[in-house]
């Protein structure tokens, strides 16, 4: 065929990653020995996982070959060339993998340096995250319970009420306390598409933009999440006017929950918490009670089999400690124990180095003599 015979679609759409299109399956990655290639290499899980930077490839796609050329330029930016027989051709794959990219029940898509990837590998880490498997109090699964859980079932409803079919929730508390992992297995379990902000930096786009095209897509995939963790970090004076008319402005959010967390609930705005149309659900993750101690010990370091005065001390001395310091306490102790064979000792050497208080033996503590 000659080349006069060939079709050119130009695109600089960050959506357009036909490399991880054909990694997911969608069309075969044909490299092309014979041409030009810059290629980005990274080590990943004991693989080699390859982006080109400037480069020709080949796409076998629906029994259709397409020859597809990506050029970075000098400013960082971008283009791709899509080249087969015709321009309907060019512009149906272009279609199929922006589509893929940007939509899809349960796909998460991270947004990083100004655009959005698919993050099929995150999609993975979450995909046996369960509520049930968490340590949660009743407090925290009364509120998930209470229109989070259920939002998306609700569209009917909140129409029937002529309230806006949107959602906005803050889990904060101290770090180490479930809020990450909650997140996951929220969405895990509501499978509706979903947009991860890790960053709102980028140098072509300041973050009014950024977050312009954060709620845009998540306005054309909805039912779809907004996620932002450290929101504090996220949000400051410059955008936080703009964040909130995303949130309630004039261009609806039907069918959006965002979903946010803070270790510092008092850093974060008053305009971001004290007005219900912009997050309605407050979710604290407390550090655990005594009772919650003692439940995760127990059962990880089978404190019921030792004296309870000892199991006593432990729980008292635990006491301010995130779930993710209890989890600390646990691998000490089990490594520990390995080594000394002695459960109290390896326990007590764990809660030293992790808590950091000054060492006691319950069985031999003198008491204080009364003051004069």
């Amino acid at each position: 065929m000659a080349a006069t015979d060939q079709a050119v679609l130009e695109t600089e759409d960050w959506d357009f990653d036909p490399v991880a299109y054909a990694n997911s399956g969608g069309c075969e990655l044909i490299f092309r020995d014979d041409a030009y290639g810059h290629w980005k290499a990274e080590w990943n899980d004991s693989q080699i996982d390859m982006s080109p930077e400037s480069a020709v490839m080949d796409m076998n796609w629906r029994g259709e070959r397409l020859t597809v050329v990506r050029a970075t330029m000098h400013n960082c930016d971008r283009i791709w060339f899509i080249v087969g027989k015709t321009i309907v051709l060019c512009e149906q794959f272009f279609q199929a993998v922006c589509t893929w990219n940007s939509s899809g029940t349960g796909a998460i898509a991270v947004f990083e340096e100004g655009y959005f990837s698919r993050d099929e590998e995150l999609r993975e880490q979450i995909k046996e995250k369960q509520l049930s498997d968490l340590v949660l109090n009743e407090d925290i699964l009364s509120k998930l319970a209470g229109g989070v859980r259920d939002f998306f079932t609700q569209k009917e409803w909140y129409g029937q009420s002529s309230i806006p079919w949107k959602r906005g929730v803050i889990l904060h508390g101290p770090p180490g306390n479930g809020k990450t992992q909650t997140i996951r297995a929220l969405v895990n379990e509501l499978n509706v598409s979903t947009i991860y902000v890790r960053s709102l930096y980028d140098r072509h786009f300041n973050s009014e933009k950024c977050l312009n095209r954060i709620y845009k897509r998540a306005r054309e995939t909805a039912p779809s999440i907004v996620i932002m963790e450290d929101v504090d970090s996220l949000i400051n004076d410059r955008n936080k006017s703009y964040f909130l008319n995303e949130l309630d402005g004039f261009r609806t959010l039907s069918g959006v929950m965002t979903v946010v967390t803070t270790n510092h609930l008092e850093k974060l705005d008053v305009a971001i918490r004290n007005r219900p149309s912009r997050f309605d659900v407050e979710i604290e993750f407390p550090n655990p009670s005594a009772e919650s101690r003692a439940a995760y010990l127990g059962e990880s370091l089978c404190l019921t089999k030792l004296k309870p005065e000892f199991a006593t001390l432990v729980i008292k001395r635990t006491k301010g400690l995130s779930f993710a310091g209890l989890q600390e306490v646990v691998r000490s102790s089990i490594a520990r124990h390995m080594k000394i064979m002695n459960l109290e000792s390896a326990i007590t050497q764990a809660l030293d180095e992790v808590v950091g208080e000054r060492k006691v033996n319950p069985t031999k503590a003198k008491k204080k003599k009364p003051s004069k």
